[in-house]
């Protein structure tokens, strides 16, 4: 029993920092506010997060692994390229619309100079499935001969950026307008 409700504790760490280091930046973060946000005392936060550098490394990838279980939900190995790459570049494009404090701390986290190498390569395997899912797409001739990373950063850059507009404008896209923005995002990959 305890162990849930430590792991409880630690989401609420997670949550308040996220929250903070948004508003304030990483500099402003101060482990004493996060630790008042989150309702426990500043030595819990030490208890689970030595220092602020841990802090953030190991939200960065919980952050990653909610977004990219997040992405493949309903994923089935095996089924047809387009109806997998469909479903995952929805899921991940509207995790960004229902989650934007997750996109947006990601994205300014992935090659800031606070995440650790460790971190950094601890993130590259969490995403390996999916690149393996684009390099099988390519060697069967469905999808352009480029880099990998350079295809997830196009995809994910102008899914990124979609939703932005979405948040931005306060509106959650109509199906036709998401079935627009997957043909879009397809037609930039596709042979």
């Amino acid at each position: 029993m305890a162990q849930k409700k430590d792991e409880q504790k630690r989401i609420s760490i997670f949550d308040a920092t996220l929250t903070l280091v948004l508003q304030t930046g990483y500099t402003g973060l101060k482990m004493a506010d996060v630790a008042k946000k989150a309702g426990v005392a500043t030595g819990t936060v030490y208890k689970y997060f030595p220092s602020k550098e841990s802090l953030i490394d190991d939200l960065f990838l919980h952050q990653k692994e909610i977004k990219l279980k997040e992405m493949t939900e309903g994923y089935q190995p095996g089924e047809p390229f387009l109806v997998s790459f469909k479903r995952m570049w929805t899921n991940y494009f509207m995790g960004c619309i229902n989650n934007p404090e997750r996109m947006i701390f990601i994205e300014q986290f992935y090659r800031s100079p606070y995440i650790s190498a460790s971190t950094r390569e601890k993130a590259g395997i969490m995403i390996q499935p999916s690149e393996h899912l684009l390099s099988m797409a390519i060697q069967q001739q469905l999808i352009r001969d480029l880099p990998v990373s350079v295809l997830l950063s196009q995809l994910m850059g102008a899914a990124n950026e979609i939703a932005r507009f979405h948040i931005d404008a306060a509106q959650i896209p109509a199906n036709e307008q998401l079935e627009q923005y997957f043909e879009m995002n397809w037609n930039s990959i596709r042979r």
